[in-house]
């Protein structure tokens, strides 16, 4: 008995072909195409997201920069209002003191001329208190 050969494998091929061509034609093509367009697209994002991250640093700069100016000029405002402080309060000082010393001045001449009226009247007061000291003394009234 002779057997008529197998052609199975030749169908399988056939059907291997036809769906490769198939597959071909309506998947790989088309995913092909979508899989560059989505490569395009992650291209066009990372450069979008660099240019981004550029201007993002120089902003970033550019504010500290305006910061550290900022910064200087209120220390030069700080320093210049210090000074201007500081000009007020010696002045303020220079006028207490000329104030101190014009009161220690005019009680220093209050005193010198009490003083010297009390040396005057020392001298006339003295003669009494010494005869009244004498009385309380001795317990009685003296005649002179």
């Amino acid at each position: 008995m002779i057997k008529a050969p197998d052609v199975t494998l030749l169908y399988v091929m056939f059907a291997f072909i036809v769906s490769y061509a198939l597959m071909k034609r309506y998947l790989f093509i088309p995913l092909g195409a979508i899989l560059e367009r989505r490569e395009e697209e992650e291209r066009a994002a990372a450069s979008i997201h660099a240019e981004s991250l550029r201007e993002l640093e120089r902003a970033v700069t550019e504010g500290e920069a305006r910061l550290a100016a900022a910064r200087r000029e209120g220390l030069r405002e700080r320093e210049a209002l210090r000074a201007e402080g500081l000009a007020h309060f010696e002045g303020a000082l220079g006028e207490a003191r000329s104030a101190a010393t014009s009161a220690v001045d005019r009680a220093g001449r209050e005193i010198s001329s009490e003083a010297s009226q009390a040396a005057r009247e020392l001298a006339s007061r003295s003669r009494s208190l010494a005869v009244l000291l004498a009385e309380k003394i001795l317990g009685r009234k003296l005649a002179a």
